[in-house]
């Protein structure tokens, strides 16, 4: 079962092959804030963490790239392999990722 997240969607694109939002990236960004969230007090503001991942279970495998802390994720797909996540959060994610961030809304 889904369990909540203290998290909300604050922009997501569509992906290209699909032309829908990215069901894997998503499940993976969430299951990452649901994990930090589970840290409570043992997780620190200044957390963060950021990887490559092969994402599987679409028609298409392709590389993603992810980046959280304790108030935001980011989840990138599509990416090449070993793509620098610094300029995907500062020139892609303001309008191409699937983007996470705490609020008082929990998604199910």
């Amino acid at each position: 079962m889904n369990q909540p997240v203290p998290h909300k969607i604050t922009q997501c694109s569509i992906c290209p092959h699909t032309n829908e939002a990215c069901k894997i990236g998503y499940e993976m960004a969430r299951k990452l804030c649901q994990s930090i969230d589970a840290g409570g007090t043992m997780i620190s503001d200044e957390f963060e963490i950021s990887g490559h991942v092969e994402m599987v279970g679409c028609t298409r495998p392709c590389t993603g790239a992810f980046h959280a802390t304790k108030t935001a994720c980011h989840m990138f797909g599509d990416v090449e392999d070993g793509a620098d996540i610094e300029v995907l959060l500062t020139e892609i994610a303001p309008v191409a990722a699937i983007t996470l961030e705490q609020s008082a809304v929990w998604l199910a």
